[in-house]
């Protein structure tokens, strides 16, 4: 008789229950397990591993319990895969054929307590793509149902959910004023029209102590009560919830909440707000110089603006002259170099590009913030989809760091001692168009920020990560380089290559033995996993570097031998 290893996959679309000692996912795998334990003449036995996704939707594949499932069949650990009904595995065909693909390749079927099937029979697969059919179905009708009662409703006013507004707070599902917050709301369009520039309106509110809505989110966490951005600037000024309306899909309808804010005050702002944003220029705008510009800030809320060093390189008997651009403080105290602050611009726009990739990745991330966002109308299947379709575009962009910028998705780096505080319009978007007013969301990015040697560039880096040093590269490679054209012939002697290179005598004499360095040692240089204390001078000031490989594991410090 042969063992066949049975998993159970669980699983519930909302979290509603699964804090009660006996939830849906239990039932689900009591009866699994009963139905493994009657199936034991067979050689069945239950696995001990846990495949649950409690909350998770079947119309997705990106299911923690599910991924794990997956790869513990593509490693060989399941026979058999064991759900209540079909529809708790997924409800997409398309979904659907790729497992199928997954389970084939690993001679792995599945079964299902509450309906039989034979997975490896064509009349078997016949009735499970019949079945996923009607499950898709109901799963399509039932988002059809759920976006006509939100429009219903919205059409007769009524408020229906998502983060409440800064002016408001919420009463027996509905709207009702905050007479404290209703104020600075007040104060934001008086002041908006005295000042007629949200620039300076941030300045004047900062002065006057308004800030943004303090809320306390489903785990207990306080967030809110900082200093309004821009982008929630322009949302306030052009909400029309402050006017007593309610909006969807681009249409007004009257509110059941009373308004903030009169008819004739709103329709000022809104005039000044077309003004603004719709004169033509008459002289053709300079582009930046680099992508964070406008956008940087440093540890004392002063804007950054692009600088560059130029350095003279000889490289090949030739003389090139390289840039070194950065991002340095805008003071008006030159004077005093102490409260300049500076940022290499490759560095940082690698490393905001990076954490934003890994941002807009990461989906339960993304469902998080639109449930916090002040936005009732967020779609979190609307802004998964801009997402995905973002990375399209970086993906077929061959200049990727240029595509996110100009579509106005960063609207504020704050640059601290060791972090970055990013704010990103998420409803800036690719594809979103309408659908969002605005959608405003933040994240913060550790790194480390060093400097090696003397007059060496300033290196930012996510904290943790490997530091690949580039003029370390470029030495071993130089002594590599120079090893082969000695031996191919190509150069006669070490004097042909010192004059060629333009160097001192004895460089080349003290650099060329590295190109015996040991294998590990240049994969660490190459990688950047490298001792802290072997740099390029270090090397240069090497006496003597032995071929063995032992003694020169020794020598420059490593742990092992």
């Amino acid at each position: 008789m042969i063992r066949q290893r049975c998993a159970i996959y669980t699983r519930k679309s909302t979290e509603e229950g699964l804090e009660q000692d006996f939830n849906s996912l239990d039932a689900q795998r009591e009866a699994c397990a009963a139905y493994i334990l009657s199936q034991k003449h067979e050689g069945w036995t239950e696995l001990s591993g846990r495949y649950d996704d409690g909350g998770f939707s079947g119309g997705s594949m990106d299911r923690p319990g599910l991924t794990q499932l997956l790869q513990d069949v593509q490693a060989g650990r399941v026979d058999v895969i064991v759900v209540y009904k079909v529809d708790r595995l997924t409800r997409s065909l398309a979904d659907f054929a790729k497992m199928v693909d997954v389970f084939d390749g690993a001679g792995v079927s599945f079964v299902s307590v509450t309906q039989a099937f034979n997975t490896t029979s064509s009349m078997g697969r016949l009735t499970l793509n019949v079945l996923l059919s009607f499950a898709q179905f109901e799963r399509e009708v039932t988002a059809e149902r759920i976006r006509d009662k939100v429009a219903a409703s919205k059409r007769k006013g009524m408020w229906m959910g998502g983060a409440v507004p800064l002016g408001y707070d919420v009463k027996d599902k509905a709207l009702v004023v905050n007479e404290q917050e209703a104020s600075a709301i007040r104060t934001i369009f008086a002041e908006y029209l005295a000042t007629g520039s949200v620039r300076q309106l941030s300045a004047r509110l900062n002065d006057l102590g308004v800030v943004s809505k303090r809320r306390i989110d489903r785990h207990g966490r306080v967030n809110g009560g900082e200093a309004l951005s821009r982008g929630a600037l322009y949302h306030i000024l052009r909400n029309p919830i402050y006017i007593g309306k309610t909006h969807h899909k681009g249409e007004l309808h009257d509110g059941l909440h009373e308004a903030v804010i009169n008819e004739e005050t709103w329709q000022r702002v809104q005039v000044l707000l077309a003004d603004h944003g719709g004169k033509q220029i008459k002289t053709p705008r300079r582009s930046a110089k680099r992508l964070l510009d406008g956008l940087l800030f440093d540890t004392a809320g002063r804007p950054m603006r692009t600088t560059y060093a130029s350095k003279s390189v000889r490289r090949g008997g030739t003389t090139q002259t390289k840039r070194y651009w950065y991002y340095t403080s805008k003071t008006s105290c030159a004077e005093d170099r102490n409260c300049i602050e500076r940022l290499p611009a490759n560095e940082i726009e690698e490393l905001v590009l990076g954490s934003l990739k890994t941002r807009l990745g990461d989906k339960s991330w993304l469902v998080d913030q639109v449930g916090q966002a002040e936005e009732g109308n967020a779609s979190i299947a609307d802004v998964l989809r801009a997402a995905d379709a973002w990375f399209a575009e970086i993906a077929a962009n061959a200049d990727g760091i240029d595509v996110f910028y100009p579509c106005g998705l960063i609207d504020r780096i704050d640059a601290q001692k060791d972090r970055l505080h990013v704010s990103v319009n998420l409803h800036a978007l690719p594809g979103l168009g309408r659908a969002l007013e605005t959608l405003v969301a933040s994240f913060e990015v550790p790194f480390q920020k060093r400097q090696n040697g003397r007059a060496k560039p300033i290196i930012i880096a996510p904290e943790g990560a490997p530091q690949p040093d580039p003029d370390l590269i470029a030495l071993v490679s130089d002594a590599r380089r120079w090893a082969g054209e000695l031996l191919t012939g190509k150069s006669s002697s070490i004097q042909q290559i010192t004059e060629r290179e333009g160097l001192r005598a004895g460089s080349v004499s003290r650099i060329l033995p590295l190109a015996w360095l040991a294998t590990d040692i240049s994969t660490d240089i190459l990688e950047g996993r490298q001792p802290p204390h072997l740099n390029a001078t270090a090397l240069r000031n090497l006496l003597e570097l032995p071929l063995d490989w032992k003694e020169q594991r020794k020598i420059l410090g490593y742990a092992h031998t």
